[in-house]
Formats: C-alpha cells, sequence, structure tokens
C-alpha cells in the first residue's frame, strides 16, 4: 500500500526524447551551428534528428521561452538574432549574481581553492600573450567557475549558468571581447586580491565594478565610440 497521497503518472519516454532534442538543438544555436535568423524547419529538424516532429514543436516552445528561438505568424520559427540589448541584460543580471557568489566566497573559499584560481589567472595571462585568445578567454570562464563553486550556493549554479550559456553565443558572435582581454585580466586579479583578503564586500565590488566595466565598453562599442585602451568584449 503506497503512502503517497497521489498518484504519479508513468514517465512518458517522448519527454526525454523532447529533453535530448532540446539539448541538441540548443548547443547547436549556443555554438552557432545554427546562426542567427536561421530557419528552423520542423520537418527538417525531426528528419537530422531522427524523431518525429513533436518533441521537436515542444523544444522548440522552450527554446522560444529561453529567448533562444522567435516565432513569427504566418512566416515561421528562427534562431533570434544577438543584439546589444541581450548584452546588456545578460551582464545586468550577472554583475548581481556573480557580485553575490563573490561575497559569499570571500569567506567559503579554500587555500586549494585560491591556488586554482591564480593558476587560472596565470594561465590566461600567458595565452593571452601568446596570442591564444580564446584559450585566455576560457581560462578567465574557469575562474569565475571556481568563486561560483566556492559560493556554496545551490541556487545559484543554476541562475548563473544559464546566463554564461547564453554569453557563449555573445562571445562567438563578437570579437570585441577578445580585445578586452588584458583589461579583465587586470579586473579578475583585483578580484582574486580582494578574495586572497577574506574580504566580502571587496570581492563584492571587485566582481561587480569588472562586468559593469564590460557592459560600459559595450555600450561604448555600440555607439560607435573608441574605447579606452585597453578595452572592449567580456575577456571571461
Amino acid at each position: 500500500m503506497s503512502d503517497y497521497v497521489f498518484q504519479f503518472s508513468p514517465i512518458n519516454e517522448r519527454l526525454t526524447r523532447t529533453e535530448k532534442v532540446y539539448a541538441s538543438i540548443k548547443e547547436a544555436i549556443l555554438t552557432l551551428q545554427l546562426k542567427p535568423g536561421a530557419a528552423l524547419v520542423e520537418d527538417d529538424l525531426a528528419r537530422q534528428l531522427g524523431t518525429s516532429k513533436t518533441p521537436v514543436r515542444d523544444a522548440l516552445l522552450t527554446l522560444e521561452r529561453d529567448g533562444l528561438v522567435i516565432r513569427v505568424p504566418y512566416k515561421g520559427t528562427y534562431v533570434a538574432e544577438v543584439t546589444f540589448q541581450d548584452d546588456k541584460e545578460v551582464l545586468e543580471l550577472r554583475a548581481v549574481l556573480e557580485g553575490l557568489a563573490a561575497r559569499l566566497a570571500a569567506t567559503r573559499i579554500t587555500p586549494e581553492d585560491l591556488q586554482q584560481a591564480e593558476r587560472y589567472l596565470d594561465a590566461a595571462d600567458e595565452a593571452r600573450c601568446q596570442g591564444r585568445l580564446k584559450e585566455a578567454s576560457t581560462l578567465g570562464a574557469k575562474f569565475h567557475e571556481v568563486i561560483l563553486n566556492a559560493s556554496d550556493n545551490r541556487r545559484l549554479f543554476p541562475l548563473v549558468h544559464n546566463l554564461d550559456a547564453q554569453m557563449r553565443r555573445l562571445r562567438l558572435l563578437s570579437n570585441r571581447y577578445e580585445d578586452r582581454l588584458e583589461k579583465s585580466a587586470q579586473e579578475h586579479r583585483q578580484i582574486l586580491a580582494a578574495l586572497q583578503r577574506r574580504d566580502p564586500q571587496a570581492a563584492e565590488h571587485a566582481m561587480r565594478d569588472h562586468l559593469e566595466s564590460v557592459l560600459r565598453d559595450l555600450q561604448m562599442a555600440e555607439a560607435g565610440l573608441a574605447l579606452p585602451a585597453q578595452a572592449s568584449g567580456d575577456g571571461r
């Protein structure tokens, strides 16, 4: 006799298939295999993914809620364009959430994590100086990941990871962030120094300053203005 006061419905295998279809299409969008503005035809996607149209349709509805797909009445479904407004909204949220992560991490981060964070920054500096800009940016992202993990707040993880997934497409679409790597490197060092001092307020302030600085530089680029000497895109 079950102790549950309600009955579970049987697991629908189609839902699992929908999740797989969703993950495949999302990855193709985030890595620019499906470029902004590309038409998403259910029949074609179903044939390529080896499935029926139903899980494709369900996946596209979820991607539309994610803001990665747009549906135009009487025309079709398309990969959403990336705009400055996307940059702005993502960076505004990241500044708040990752600022909180840095504040929490300041009192929770282990000596081993601090050493790992510094190793990532050292490796990023070396990669940048040798012209391996994509690698330098990836190492910067790993530095942010150390801080997020050290915050030890499980609720933050999905929020920040969702935003970071969206940033993947923004980075690939713009070469502006590559010119900003040196400036970001200096800002990352300031964040690390605050963490090493175990100073929550300074860590949060440094993280927010870093991401708000990125936003200011993007605003200048959007306006067609020359950026300050070490500035332009994310560098994370």
